[in-house]
């Protein structure tokens, strides 16, 4: 039976529900995760968050949950579509720009709202699992996503995540200005700033679907391939590394309907 995982946070008293299950499966974890030893070098186990964490895409679902509300403008959900289509680190770029003009701080307002009441993520557990599971085992857990760092803030207080590295805002005076900051995190340089943050701690572990990830995957211990497309899945096993197949019946969210 599966319900609603509930995370107090006792400073704004209130009760976060996040669609996880109530009673986790620890026997999901494989057996790989599962050999990895005790931390005691303060190495990173990083994961990307869409597609590996879960199904769909936050950067999409919150980006038209605002546009529904009238708090980000929809005239340039199409440009956005197609730039991504066509080169997807420069999409990841380019939907920050629905973002400008916008306090930073009222977009963390509702990027709280939206995770309390709207995000309803398809899970995939098995990775749920190894993420507790390496926590537990004393790694630093990092997520590294080209989604923008803001709209996954609270997975920190969710799984104790040590830092959010994504896509992040350039801010002037607390305003969007609808340009990123520092390295721009997707494809190559999910690698790039992966490395620059790190600081010369170990990635040990490190969870991707697709291409995207392939270069920070690569800088890992031991990589792990979540969901992939035929493709990736080939690049995965090229490179020796494990793979988690789609499940039968598995139907990839289509992003560009």
């Amino acid at each position: 039976m599966t319900t609603g995982i509930r995370v107090m946070d006792r400073g704004a008293n209130r009760v976060l529900e996040y669609g996880l299950r109530a009673v986790r499966d620890p026997d999901l974890v494989p057996d790989f995760v599962r050999a990895l030893p005790a931390c005691t070098d303060g190495s990173i186990a990083a994961f990307d968050a869409d597609g590996t964490l879960w199904t769909d895409d936050v950067a999409d679902d919150f980006t038209t949950w605002m546009i529904g509300r009238g708090e980000v403008p929809g005239d340039g959900w199409a440009e956005y579509m197609r730039i991504y289509r066509d080169d997807p680190p420069a999409g990841c770029r380019h939907l920050l720009t629905l973002y400008e003009g916008k306090d930073i701080g009222v977009v963390r307002e509702r990027v709280e709202h939206w995770w309390l009441h709207h995000a309803k993520r398809r899970w995939i557990l098995e990775v749920v699992e190894a993420l507790h599971h390496v926590a537990r085992k004393g790694y630093g857990l990092w997520i590294v996503s080209g989604t923008p760092t803001d709209f996954l803030l609270p997975l920190e207080r969710m799984f104790g995540v040590e830092r959010i590295v994504g896509m992040d805002f350039e801010l002037e005076d607390g305003i969007v200005t609808g340009r990123h900051a520092g390295i721009s995190c997707a494809g190559q340089g999910k690698a790039e700033k992966l490395l620059q943050l790190a600081g010369g701690r170990r990635v040990a572990l490190c969870c991707g679907n697709g291409s995207l990830d392939g270069p920070m995957m690569e800088i890992a211990g031991q990589a792990w391939s979540v969901y992939p497309d035929p493709a990736f899945e080939a690049f995965s096993h090229a490179r020796g590394w494990p793979v988690l197949r789609r499940p039968s019946g598995f139907v990839e969210e289509e992003k560009f309907l």
